[in-house]
């Protein structure tokens, strides 16, 4: 999956498609893949695009929220996942949402800025 984003990605951004574009390509999509099964450990990889899409009418609902009130910003802390997938879907369904952005993420979780009301 990730091979064929990247591969897809080269491509398009290189403008051409010529011998050279797709040999660059290849092996530049096979680093990644390399890079990318070593370091990211396998997850609930379509749980995780389904906490995204999911995320997108409640984002677009708290934008209209956020224009229209006036909002009161807290902090909170959340423990972060242990799997990197999970914390990557967490992460951006998180960042989605205008009433929460996430501000940084150290050993003890994610620190968590929110918008109430």
């Amino acid at each position: 999956m990730i091979f064929v984003i990247s591969f897809f990605l080269w491509i398009t951004f290189f403008g051409r498609f010529t011998l050279a574009s797709v040999v660059s390509g290849l092996l530049v999509s096979v680093l990644v893949q390399y890079v990318s099964a070593r370091l990211i450990r396998p997850g609930p990889f379509l749980g995780t695009v389904f906490r995204i899409m999911l995320a997108l009418p409640v984002a677009v609902f708290q934008s209209f929220r956020i224009i229209f009130s006036k909002p009161v910003f807290t902090v909170r802390s959340e423990k972060a996942p242990e799997n990197r997938i999970v914390e990557f879907g967490k992460i951006i369904s998180i960042t989605m949402t205008p009433e929460e952005v996430v501000i940084s993420k150290d050993r003890e979780g994610l620190l968590i800025h929110e918008v109430k009301k």
